[in-house]
């Protein structure tokens, strides 16, 4: 055994790397070590399962006070041969944390390495005690309850391995950490890969071991015969506490790659989004240009302030993508222009929709430039994606799905096109421009070697090509006009930095009362203070694929300081909203909105500090802060059915003002109604 110890964190390995050890107080949460300390695979010839685990090796090990490298000059592979591959695995203890490194020296001419597992932290039960849940980035983020049950209850798959849950980044999982918290202890795994690998987040659990659970990272190194490559760096800490303290750690490495812009002050103030599908895939047209004012009249009936034209042009939404054209059927680009500019002339806002990933593939863009500047999988074929936005006719919704292929973010022809349409679209006058997926999506590797990937990988095509277009984008659209913003679709710390708004998604409320928790049953939530308390900064809306918006979703949406949305997508919606069929709805939204304006200066552009300076001690209610300068508001929502006791406390601070959607009110109330929403605003003592 191997020991690392300081005053905050003690931590011993076996001779196999393995993490046998770990504790900040006098309990071990390593209840047994992971079967590997990494798990390596590569191609060779046409066999690209060779898999190498760490067990299987022998090691050459060197402890030289906080610092332990394990080496080993060739690798063995679970077929029993051997791969002229060196690794080298670093743990080093610094203060609170465990730092991982790697050095890979790839010697084999016709190797290349594609996947790398590590670290791997080991089979955890119990952090203090409790169960441990898992806080995941899943978009603005995932609390799992007792999460070595849930893990053991999605049963093993020989495809997936056993029971796991896992997202890649930069992609569906939004930042490179995840945690587990246990009877006020966190702990927190975190990857400090500035160049944005593709990697694997996952916790992994087991049938036959039940409420265990394992951390890991896989990242695609895809290195390459001949190449020295270094893992970048991750650290493990373990410490009492919330997990806000690892958070913090995240965001101040963050400030070291993440570029920072002004974002345009209408969107800084936006209350609310209102999306409109004016005219379908299949060729329906349901809103003519002569409409955008009266669509901009039923936003302000919901509270929101900017609307978001989809299928605006002559083709429809989702379709003939890039070759957009404005249509004459519902108006002409004048009408368009008058449209847009009567809705600013009120003070509104309007964006209009471009796709920024898709190319359809029965485009002449496509037949003439797209076909060359698309991702392909290692096959060489294309990435395909298919949608459809058929509504009544069940022949299209089965049997027509449009077909599009995705393009690769690296080349240069694609970035041309997209700042060529943000200029295409801001001649039309709009407020702004939303390049749709191009937020977020999955980063599917490419492998057309044709293209100018950095450091020519494969991993990298995306995160990489997808900084370099972000960035055209928005540096066009600020030269255009310093007001002219860049929104688009999906939440991720890297891609954020350069967008202005997120059309959020995965962030809904779940059911009422789902914090409350009661028992060890396993059960995963929304959990967007991860995301809002990390990057408070980026405006996002809270997708709402309705018309309209319910009362929780409203109070969520004031809760954790996202925008409203609604989404007029189909005739049926059409129909509901020009018959005013949610006229309860929409006066509740935009009384909240009054609400929220009345105290914008920190709830709409102050910053999210979650709890960090109160205590609420009544689960069934939920509270939030948000500072600017020396002000503090704290907002509450009675998420139950049942009228609760408020127990509020902010130390340090003094109540200065008590507000609802009626008005203020003396005080902090003793009780809270059902689905009460509350602002109360502090001063710092």
């Amino acid at each position: 055994m191997y020991r690392l110890e300081n005053a905050c964190l003690s931590a011993e390995f076996d001779d196999r790397g393995r993490l046998t050890e770990l504790a900040c107080s006098e309990y071990n949460v390593i209840d047994s070590p992971a079967a590997d300390s990494f798990r390596l695979v590569f191609r060779k010839g046409g066999n690209w399962e060779n898999v190498v685990f760490g067990h299987e090796q022998e090691f050459n090990t060197d402890l030289s006070g906080d610092e332990l490298r394990f080496h080993a000059e060739r690798l063995r592979c679970r077929d029993g041969s051997s791969a002229e591959i060196a690794l080298t695995l670093v743990v080093k203890l610094t203060e609170d944390r465990l730092r991982f490194w790697a050095e890979i020296d790839n010697r084999d001419e016709d190797a290349l390495i594609t996947d790398f597992e590590y670290p791997n932290v080991g089979v955890i039960k119990s952090l203090g005690g409790g169960k441990p849940a898992l806080l995941f980035p899943n978009q603005s983020g995932t609390r799992i309850s007792n999460i070595g049950e849930y893990l053991s209850r999605r049963g093993p798959s020989r495809e997936q391995g056993n029971c796991t849950f896992s997202e890649t980044y930069p992609g569906h999982a939004s930042m490179q950490w995840m945690a587990l918290e246990d009877s006020g202890y966190t702990l927190f795994l975190t990857s400090y890969d500035a160049e944005h690998y593709v990697t694997a987040m996952t916790a992994r659990g087991s049938v036959e071991d039940r409420g265990a659970v394992t951390l890991l990272f896989d990242k695609m190194a895809f290195v390459k015969p001949g190449e020295h490559w270094e893992y970048p760096e991750a650290a493990l800490m373990l410490y009492q506490g919330s997990w806000r303290r690892g958070a913090d750690a995240y965001v101040a490495w963050s400030r070291t790659w993440r570029p920072v812009h002004k974002v345009p002050d209408w969107v800084r103030n936006m209350t609310g989004y209102y999306l409109v599908i004016m005219k379908q895939q299949y060729g329906s047209e349901m809103w003519p240009y002569s409409s955008i004012p009266q669509l901009y009249a039923m936003a302000r009936e919901n509270g929101c302030d900017t609307v978001g034209l989809f299928g605006w042009y002559d083709s429809g939404h989702d379709n003939q993508y890039p070759d957009l054209k404005e249509s004459q059927s519902m108006g002409g680009a004048e009408a368009l222009r008058e449209g847009i500019r009567q809705v600013r002339q009120q003070g509104g806002n309007v964006t209009l929709y471009h796709q920024g990933h898709l190319i359809d593939v029965s485009t002449e863009f496509y037949r003439k430039t797209g076909n060359r500047i698309i991702t392909r999988s290692k096959d060489g074929m294309p990435y395909y994606e298919q949608h459809n936005k058929a509504h009544n006719s069940t022949y299209l919704r089965l049997f027509t799905r449009k077909t599009f292929t995705t393009a690769c973010p690296c080349c240069p022809e694609w970035q041309e096109v997209m700042k060529e349409k943000t200029e295409w679209i801001a001649s039309f006058g709009p407020s702004g421009v939303l390049f749709d997926q191009i937020g977020g999506i999955p980063p599917r590797p490419c492998f057309d070697e044709r293209h100018p990937h950095p450091k020519g990988k494969p991993s990298l095509s995306v995160s990489g090509g997808r900084k370099q277009l972000l960035d055209v984008i928005q540096k066009r659209s600020k030269e255009i006009d310093s007001e002219y913003a860049f929104f688009s679709e999906h939440i991720t710390d890297i891609y954020s930095a350069y967008l202005d708004a997120l059309h959020g998604i995965s962030a809904y409320p779940g059911e009422e009362g789902e914090r409350i928790e009661t028992s060890d049953e396993p059960m995963q939530q929304n959990y967007p203070e991860l995301f809002r308390y990390c990057f408070p900064e980026v405006v996002i809306t809270l997708r709402n694929q309705r018309p309209w918006i319910e009362r929780r979703a409203v109070n969520y949406a004031a809760v954790f300081g996202f925008r409203y949305e609604m989404e007029v997508r189909y005739e049926a919606d059409r129909q509901d909203v020009l018959a005013n069929r949610y006229q309860q709805e929409a006066l509740y939204a935009r009384r909240i909105t009054e609400l929220r304006k009345r105290h914008w200066n920190l709830v709409g552009i102050g910053q999210f500090v979650d709890t960090q300076p109160l205590e609420q001690k009544n689960p069934a209610i939920i509270a939030k802060g948000y500072e600017n300068g020396d002000q503090l508001a704290v907002v509450l929502w009675n998420d139950s059915s049942e009228e609760q006791a408020l127990a509020l406390t902010v130390p340090g601070w003094t109540l200065e003002e008590t507000d609802t959607e009626n008005g203020p009110v003396s005080g902090i109330p003793a009780k809270m109604a059902p689905q009460q929403l509350l602002v109360c605003v502090y001063r710092k003592e």
